[in-house]
């Protein structure tokens, strides 16, 4: 079977050669089997890879999720990273195919018998030992080139070039000329020079070349292939223009000749050529790479495959926000070397108004570069103005916590536009410790919105009446709080009066787990980002936001745990940033800073790198777990119901204070509130905190 037979065959068998490379997805896209994609995965949750709808055929690959687009052999190509010509032989072999042998119509000879019959017709005699002496490259074709070249000055290949009009620039260029030029589809060709035929030799790479048949004679009509079966994909010709930083501008053309032409007229390296329309993309994603300094201008063949790839170079060229024009340089004729031909003054004066529309868009592009660049320097210096306007007006002046030591360790409080990380073990006080700090902040005039996504409204102020009620001396604990039916009456005293104080001076700017506000992300960004327009418009500050805690946040239908987190961090930073506020999110520790009983930055339980998008991050570990003064430290296991009251705030990331600051506390369970812990001695701190204690 020929290569072209072989390819069509293996193309069609998709479906059958699909199974052995990745398994079939639950979905079906237009009445078509889906596939996951073995590349980016796509299929195991959406459509998968499938038939492009664009397929002439029906035997192209699409896949929507990392976009691949190709046939099996290409898909074959990638996932196992082979290249064309060995992928072919792969899956031929797997669906039972052979290819016949058919090299290319390039033959490298020992010593120099190539260059020594060139010009001779072969014999039989001849054809049996060029098979003993012929070494067949696919893959360099350097040395061919060079013979070729040699041959240019002979006069058929002369007077063809001379009637196309592009002798001088195809010497500059390194063309040749082989007058036995074999491709490997001609009929009975294999790797024997049985019809011999007269091309002109353009290099475009080291693995591929376009020859030209430059004889009409009918019984060369079979060997039109402009290139050999077997050697590498067309190249774009003089590719190498693009990365010239000199460039200005440069045609893109179809054919080679079409390029020659534009470069007979307008000088070097003023013209490319992609070979195929197909290379259209190829063109593309070259640009992705390496950009290009010239504007280009698109002239491709007036023909459906032409204005075809045009479409795909402008689309792409779009996205790459390089500057084109297109230009019918051609005037009627099919392509540009017609064109030159029929008449090389129209000709000239048609690629000339071209170069001088590229030339007024590459003008533009540099006064608007120019202007830019001015502008920059003024922004430059508006920015430092702005900047010594703003750090002397009080827009980030910390929000102090109220708590002495933190605000001391944390360089005077909270900043606006930052995300603040906290994390604990279970029951060392998190909640507490945060509801405490924010009533502080909603006293002195901060609003804050708590979303605790573990308790009720009720339970919270049930926390918040006993932490008042113990700051007035009178203990009575969150349960009792919460059983109004039986206080006595010195205990309704307390919570009246702590009642009282919270209405006057927290409720106003505090408020608490908020109706219509659930677990799901969306939900809870759709709420703050309402109640910060509401802020706005009212021309109040926008509410710290606290969500407590990050690990029960939930997300959209299949989005992980991880992911889910993730997003969060990213949208309640940017909420931050947008509405001059801060977010404050309390964490999960993992199981080895829980038993520990101490936390590092990396103490966040499936957190990953979200620490590191925090700008301050805390946690509290048990103050007995620390190394203190030579002192041994302790487990979490070890520790006494005494000695897990006292708590030390650990900063473990401060972008604007000092890291591994710490701040020593007395947490009370009973009331749920915390007192700071001055001494080293922290019997003593339990005794003096103890005192201040009445019972009701």
């Amino acid at each position: 079977m020929t290569r072209d037979d072989a390819r069509r065959t293996i193309r069609s068998e998709w479906r059958l050669i699909i199974r052995e490379i990745t398994k079939g997805a639950k979905t079906k896209v237009n009445h078509e089997p889906s596939w996951i994609c073995p590349l980016c995965g796509h299929g195991t949750h959406g459509d998968g890879l499938t038939v492009n709808p664009k397929s002439v055929d029906g035997n192209g690959l699409k896949c929507f999720g990392c976009d691949f687009s190709g046939d099996i052999i290409d898909l074959y190509s990638q996932v196992n990273s082979k290249d064309y010509n060995t992928s072919l032989k792969d899956l031929a072999q797997l669906i039972g195919i052979s290819i016949d042998q058919n090299p290319g119509n390039v033959y490298q000879y020992k010593d120099q018998n190539r260059s020594a019959k060139m010009n001779e017709s072969p014999s039989p005699k001849d054809n049996t030992e060029k098979k003993e002496e012929t070494v067949i490259t696919a893959a360099d074709y350097t040395s061919y080139y060079e013979k070729c070249k040699k041959h240019l000055t002979n006069p058929e290949a002369m007077e063809y070039l001379q009637r196309r009009g592009v002798y001088d620039t195809a010497v500059y260029y390194g063309v040749g000329f082989d007058p036995m030029a074999d491709p490997a589809n001609a009929p009975g060709g294999n790797g024997e020079i049985l019809h011999p035929c007269p091309r002109i030799i353009i290099p475009c790479s080291t693995g591929h070349y376009v020859a030209r048949r430059i004889d009409n004679n009918s019984q060369y009509k079979a060997l039109n292939p402009a290139r050999a079966k077997g050697a590498a994909a067309p190249a774009i010709f003089n590719a190498k223009a693009l990365d010239n930083p000199k460039a200005q501008e440069l045609f893109v053309t179809e054919g080679v000749f079409d390029a020659l032409s534009v470069m007979e007229v307008a000088g070097k390296d003023t013209a490319i050529a992609l070979n195929s329309t197909s290379n259209a993309k190829a063109l593309i994603e070259k640009l992705e790479q390496t950009s290009t300094t010239a504007v280009l201008i698109i002239s491709l063949d007036n023909d459906a495959a032409g204005a075809k790839a045009i479409q795909t170079l402008q689309e792409g060229l779009q996205l790459l926000n390089i500057p084109y024009i297109t230009a019918d340089i051609s005037k009627g004729h099919k392509d540009p070397n017609e064109a030159m031909i029929a008449d090389y003054c129209a000709f000239k004066d048609s690629v000339q108004d071209a170069l001088n529309k590229a030339r007024a868009v590459s003008e533009t592009m540099h006064q608007e570069a120019k202007e830019k660049m001015e502008d920059d320097k003024h922004t430059a210096t508006s920015m430092i103005e702005d900047f010594l306007n703003t750090v002397m007006s009080r827009k980030y002046e910390p929000i102090p916590t109220g708590i002495a030591g933190i605000d001391n360790a944390i360089g005077g409080g909270f900043l606006r536009e930052s995300l603040v990380l906290l994390g604990a073990a279970p029951g060392a006080g998190k909640t507490a410790l945060t509801q405490w700090i924010c009533e502080n902040m909603a006293r002195h005039g901060v609003p804050c919105l708590y979303l605790n996504l573990e308790m009720s409204r009720d339970q919270l102020l049930a926390r918040s009446i006993s932490r008042i009620a113990q700051q007035h001396g009178c203990t009575i604990n969150a349960i009792d709080v919460l059983k109004g039916y039986q206080w006595t009456e010195e205990q309704m005293s307390a919570v009246m009066q702590a009642l009282e104080e919270y209405n006057r001076e927290i409720a106003p700017r505090m408020q608490y787990n908020p109706d219509g506000v659930n677990s799901n992300l969306d939900s809870i960004l759709g709420y703050i980002e309402a109640e910060a327009n509401k802020a706005e418009s009212a021309e109040q500050p926008v509410p710290a936001v606290i969500l407590d805690y990050l690990q029960i946040v939930t997300g959209k239908e299949r989005e992980d745990d991880v992911a889910v987190m993730k997003r969060a961090v990213s949208s309640l930073k940017k909420f931050a940033i947008k509405y001059h506020t801060f977010v404050y999110l309390i964490i999960a520790h993992n199981r080895e800073s829980n038993k520990s009983g101490t936390v590092t930055m990396e103490s966040g339980r499936d957190t990953s790198a979200l620490e590191y998008s925090a700008d301050l991050q805390l946690g509290l570990a048990y103050t007995k777990c620390l190394t203190r003064n030579g002192e041994k430290c302790k487990t979490k296991d070890m520790l006494t119901q005494d000695e897990r009251q006292f708590i030390t705030l650990v900063v473990t990331k401060g972008r604007f204070c000092a890291s591994c600051a710490e701040v020593d506390l007395h947490f009370d369970g009973k009331t749920m509130s915390f007192s700071e812990v001055t001494g080293d001695d922290v019997c003593t701190a339990k005794r003096k905190a103890a005192t201040n204690y009445r019972r009701v």
